[in-house]
């Protein structure tokens, strides 16, 4: 055996599996980061690509493309993930960098900052992304559906989620899960009327004319609590009364949970366990009230459920 391959042997058999690994994650976030500046090149020539399109490009599935959003490498680029199309714009919002912002120092919101002219325009909540959620919440909506959805901050996700072929019906009060809506090819979106009010992202109509004659094959709900005494909770009165008058008129009840409003509550009550059919969270509930749910006959769909 020659001395340059008895070298080579020997290098190879010296590799640890630490560097190994090492290796094998820099190359997935080099080709992640590769993917995202591709995304960002190709929204040069377009204000908007589909996730679908996105994905066919890349030559990659959906699921990655959606990773990909969601990842830490994303918050470098100018992308928005809004409805199920891709834009320009403020970088993605997600769970990890969300609980980065709430931890950061005293010290940096003490900083002083220069005082700004108040403007008009309107400013909607980020679009937030939650895959497993999204896929499990999404899969529930079928052909000819009548839906509801409320004010939700992971609604315009869920609602990208839906296969472009589901022809279906999407009502809300929120502006900005319209929005959402008015993206899907074959989605009639119906916007509740009324006055508007910023602060919830919301229209409210004293007299609901457009939700009165309607009944929803199905609502989604999303709480700011959910506790196996005090049920399902809203932060604020208006949404919960929005909430408790789409339940009335709806045959199947979904409640989004995600995993911080596991074991709280809120001021305003919206329901109890019982008034809905399906639990969707991304976190194992803890066990009591994990038994509040089996006795109230609710559908739990978790990660590890």
């Amino acid at each position: 055996m020659s001395r340059v391959k008895l070298q080579r042997r020997m290098v190879t058999k010296s590799k640890k599996p630490s560097a190994v690994k090492g290796r094998k994650w820099r190359n997935m976030v080099t080709k992640q980061l590769e993917r995202l500046r591709r995304i960002e090149a190709c929204l040069k020539h377009s204000d908007k690509i589909h996730l679908k399109e996105i994905a066919r490009l890349l030559e990659v599935s959906e699921m990655t493309v959606r990773r990909d959003l969601s990842s830490n490498a994303a918050h470098s680029f100018p992308l928005e993930y809004y409805g199920g199309y891709i834009r320009r714009g403020d970088p993605i919002i997600h769970d990890e960098v969300t609980e980065d912002l709430e931890q950061m120092p005293s010290e940096v919101s003490s900083q002083a900052t220069p005082p700004q002219k108040a403007r008009n325009t309107t400013v909607f909540p980020p679009v937030k992304v939650n895959n497993y959620i999204s896929a499990i919440v999404s899969d529930f909506i079928e052909m000819n559906d009548v839906v509801y959805f409320d004010n939700g901050v992971l609604n315009a996700d869920i609602i990208g989620s839906i296969p472009d072929h589901v022809k279906f019906t999407g009502v809300t009060a929120s502006m900005n899960v319209f929005l959402a809506l008015k993206n899907k090819p074959n989605c009639k979106a119906i916007l509740q009327g009324g006055d508007y009010n910023a602060v919830h992202d919301i229209f409210v109509s004293t007299s609901n004319d457009v939700l009165t004659p309607m009944i929803f094959q199905k609502v989604f709900i999303s709480s700011a609590g959910v506790h196996d005494r005090f049920g399902v909770t809203a932060s604020d009165m208006l949404v919960a009364n929005i909430a408790n008058l789409v339940m009335e008129r709806s045959m199947k009840k979904y409640l989004i949970v995600e995993k911080k409003t596991i074991n709280q509550t809120a001021t305003y009550k919206i329901g109890n366990l019982l008034n809905f059919h399906y639990l969707i969270s991304d976190d194992a509930l803890p066990h009591k009230l994990e038994a509040a749910c089996n006795e109230a006959r609710l559908q739990v769909l978790t990660p590890t459920g």
